[in-house]
């Protein structure tokens, strides 16, 4: 009876627990319009904390220190996006030499599937004809996400700008909050780790998020040098392109060097231009992966690959774009939690490094 009773205590405890990350995803999933910019302009207060708190100690205003940094954070970002719309008007303007370079490849397909296959070019057009049209009404479909997405992007700037200021005014409040609920429901002797744990938090959040962006500054001047001399058009808007994308861990650097790649062949005459582009960005990927992350952001936020990996994939599921990049400090600012709560040691050893 007795085991009988033990056994369905641990049942339910299972239960408990499965209904609880159950209803975790369903918020983080249907409350993303709400949960993404909150997160996003957390993440941001905790990195602009010691750019605030040193103009207040040269005798600023904490109302003003935050709006003046946030804003200068604001016109940094429109600034980047001025560059890339700038870059991606002129890369517009190249579009007819493209589609010739396409045309004529199409052609040469179609008289190698000729050749090998005894395929006619009536076949091949009619084939292609059909998954023209299906390509083009997916693109149709993801060219409005895009522009409502790009819309959307734009009032959540706003919304996140709003956010950061007042975190940044009010985070002596809400640090008080989180210990006064310590303080009442934990006890009095829990308090001083709170703080120590809250400290923490920010202090990594702080140069982890930093850390990033000294990353992609670096990546893109890197970037805009080495293509610029391999001879590439348009290097700047595809330095900077591929910095940005690189946020996105494991993937990003894939993703950003394949792009330039697919357009120097399409738009060269021969395969060496390409085949550059594609050493030249596998050598920086080797040089971030070994010495520029580890050195910048690695030894912030310490996390193991299985659970980075992990946090990418549900990021990616349930928040998009967004939740690939958020994820990560999420899961990092996690770990600091369970590193100083000691029933929960145990899980910050398992997703560590």
């Amino acid at each position: 009876m007795k085991k009988g009773s033990l056994n369905f205590v641990a049942l339910k405890n299972i239960n408990n627990v499965l209904l609880f990350f159950v209803l975790l995803f369903v918020l983080l999933y249907y409350g993303r319009v709400f949960l993404i910019p909150v997160v996003t302009s957390a993440l941001l207060a905790m990195l602009l904390v010691p750019v605030c708190r040193r103009l207040e100690t040269w005798g600023w205003k904490r109302g003003w220190a935050a709006c003046s940094v946030v804003l200068c954070m604001l016109l940094l970002i429109v600034g980047v996006l001025y560059v890339l719309v700038n870059e991606l008007i002129g890369l517009g303007r190249d579009i007819h030499v493209i589609a010739e370079r396409l045309r004529g490849m199409l052609d040469q397909a179609h008289a190698f599937v000729s050749e090998q296959f005894q395929v006619s070019k009536g076949q091949q057009k009619e084939y292609l004809h059909g998954q023209i049209t299906n390509w083009a009404n997916t693109a149709g479909k993801l060219f409005g996400d895009l522009v409502f997405s790009f819309v959307g992007t734009l009032g959540n700037l706003l919304v996140v700008t709003v956010y950061t200021i007042l975190m940044l005014i009010y985070r002596g409040r809400m640090k008080r909050f989180i210990l006064d609920v310590v303080s009442r429901y934990a006890g009095e002797p829990e308090v001083e780790q709170t703080k120590v744990i809250v400290e923490k938090i920010t202090l990594v959040a702080s140069r982890y998020v930093g850390g990033i962006f000294l990353v992609v500054l670096i990546l893109s001047v890197l970037y805009f040098i080495g293509l610029t001399i391999i001879g590439v058009e348009n290097a700047l808007f595809f330095a900077i392109l591929a910095a940005l994308i690189n946020i996105i861990p494991y993937i990003g650097s894939v993703a950003g060097g394949a792009i330039v790649v697919l357009y120097t062949l399409i738009t060269g005459d021969t395969l060496t231009l390409p085949l550059v582009v594609a050493v030249f960005f596998a050598g920086i990927q080797q040089l971030d992966s070994y010495v520029l992350t580890p050195k910048i952001t690695g030894g912030k936020v310490r996390l193991g690959p299985l659970f980075t990996i992990m946090a990418l994939l549900l990021g990616g599921m349930l928040w998009g774009v967004a939740g690939m990049v958020l994820f990560i400090p999420i899961l990092g600012i996690c770990k600091v939690a369970f590193d100083h709560v000691e029933p929960l040691k145990p899980y910050g050893y398992l997703i560590g490094d």
